[in-house]
Formats: C-alpha cells, structure tokens, sequence
C-alpha cells in the first residue's frame, strides 16, 4: 500500500470510532434513562401497595405478602427480573461486537 492509502485507512478508522463512541455514549444514556424511569415506576407502585398495616408487621415482612397487595408485589419482580436480563443481554452483546470489529 502507499503512504496516501495507509493514510487514508488510518483517517477512517479513527473516524469509524469517534462515531462508534458516540452510538454507544447514545445507547448508554437512554439505558440510564430508562433505568431511571423504572426506579420511578417501581417507587410510585411501592407507595401504592404501602398500607396502613404495613409497618406494623414489618417484621414478618413475609406476611405482608398475604395481604390484598400481592399483584403488584409479583409485578415489581417480574418487571425488575426483566430489566436485569435484559440490560444484561444488551452490555454482553455490546461488548462482543466490539470485541469482534478490533479484532
């Protein structure tokens, strides 16, 4: 190859990355957004479970379980067991793909 040619590749790879890290500072904001807005949601459904008994038996947490509110509790692990595979499918697929275009 020719120096212009070593060059240019040189050029392309630096700008390949630059819009690389951006993409990924993008996809990694609107992950934190997301996050944040999940941890909302769960602390407003949290609020409304919260019944006057609630304190009282603190505890035995266990038992609050038996109470009308069990819908929403199962619902906030569901949601939350979601949103851990799924941040955690992104990160590995993520770092695999740029594993495979350095290498």
């Amino acid at each position: 190859m020719t120096g212009k040619t070593e060059t240019r590749l040189r050029e392309i790879r630096g700008r390949t990355r630059q819009y690389r890290k951006k993409y990924e500072n993008r996809l990694i904001f609107c992950l934190t957004m997301c996050n944040l807005f999940l941890f909302a949601g769960i602390g407003v459904l949290f609020r409304r479970v919260q019944g006057p008994g609630t304190v009282a038996v603190a505890d035995a947490y266990g038992t609050v379980l038996l109470r009308d509110g069990v819908g929403a509790y199962v619902v906030i692990g569901i949601v939350a067991f979601v949103a851990g595979v799924a941040l955690t499918v992104i990160c590995i697929r993520l770092k695999r793909r740029s594993y495979d275009k350095e290498g």
